[in-house]
């Protein structure tokens, strides 16, 4: 009988309410019930196994029901970062669900994690012997000890924060609040271009209102608004060059002046 045979095929469901904050891969203990004979995992194996994690740098795959290890490879549904080992148990402290895998959780289509555990590794560098490691996890129906628990799939993040699952009323509410502050940004941007322009004499205040309202309703339009206006040229507020022969007055209304006699001629 081959130990690894053993180790691989042995099952351990998931311990956690919080799968992306770590669940319980293994646990010191020995096991006289399964079909390929009596096994045993000591503290000491588990922080092989860590060592040998720790040591390489690629994360261990979560697989569906050990496709990995029966066929070679596998689709990932997750993937384990970091390893940890506390209370005489190894765990999987931080981990990477993809959002497939979390769907099967929370939907109770599987509900167990199962590591693949090898105790004669052998190094692919130097060939040498390197003890205990994790193959991979899978996510399973069929977990061989059934005294760990079950996994309670929800929405934490890795951040290890204590929040709850959140409902579809919440994200619904966290949606809107999103929307409107970036609706509220936009406007002050709308608003600033309008000033901008104001300043620079291209449009007169009193159209401030409506280019801020075409810039909410039809933004490609505000734009090339914006883009073609040009400088507003004021006309003189005094009739200082008014041809008096024409009919004009000056301003003071006191005396009469015309083009010809701003140039020094006299009619």
């Amino acid at each position: 009988m081959k130990k690894s045979l053993i180790a691989c095929s042995t099952l351990f469901a998931l311990n956690s309410t919080d799968i992306e904050k770590g669940f319980m891969l293994a646990k010191v203990g020995e096991w006289k019930g399964h079909y390929m004979g009596t096994f045993k995992l000591e503290l000491k194996d588990l922080e092989e196994i860590k060592k040998n994690f720790d040591s390489h740098e690629l994360d261990a795959l979560i697989d569906l029901d050990h496709a990995t290890y029966f066929y070679g490879t596998g689709e990932a549904y997750g993937w384990i970062k970091e390893l940890e080992v506390k209370d005489d148990a190894l765990y999987a402290s931080k981990v990477e669900w993809l959002e497939h895998g979390k769907e099967l959780l929370q939907s109770k289509k599987y509900k167990y994690i199962s590591p693949v555990l090898e105790p004669n590794s052998v190094d692919p560098k130097s060939g040498n012997n390197i003890g205990w490691t994790l193959h991979s996890a899978a996510i399973t129906n069929r977990p061989f000890l059934e005294d760990l628990g079950e996994v309670i799939a929800n929405n934490k993040s890795n951040k290890g924060d204590d929040s709850m699952e959140k409902t579809a009323e919440e994200l619904e509410a966290e949606n809107k609040k999103l929307q409107e502050e970036n609706d509220k940004l936009k406007n002050e941007k709308i608003e600033e271009k309008v000033n901008v322009a104001i300043a620079a004499n291209k449009i007169n205040p009193e159209q401030k209102d409506a280019l801020i309202a075409m810039g909410k309703a039809n933004p490609q339009e505000f734009e090339q608004f914006l883009t073609n206006a040009k400088p507003i040229v004021q006309q003189p507020n005094n009739d200082l060059y008014v041809n008096s022969k024409g009919g004009g007055q000056p301003t003071d209304g006191n005396s009469k002046y015309d083009v010809l006699k701003l140039g020094g001629f006299e009619g």
